[in-house]
């Protein structure tokens, strides 16, 4: 799973609002929104910001789960 689909379903299945995560990671709204839906590449200070401040979690825990074979390669 991709990077964005793993933070946007953290934040989908723990009922918060994208508006939410944008505004505490001080992430223009219009770029959060085009991150959380893979339509642009999100930078590791964007990544950064949106697990710390936005979400209040460690960065790692989307690292938990091994990437499959596929993205390895992506």
């Amino acid at each position: 799973m991709k990077m964005y689909l793993r933070i946007r379903h953290y934040i989908v299945s723990n009922g918060i609002m994208l508006k939410h995560v944008a505004e505490k990671s001080e992430i223009p709204q219009k770029r959060f929104y085009r991150l959380m839906n893979g339509k642009s590449e999100m930078t590791a200070d964007e990544y950064e910001s949106i697990c710390k401040k936005g979400l209040g979690v460690d960065p790692s825990i989307f690292f938990a789960k091994k990437f499959s074979e596929s993205e390895k390669s992506a």
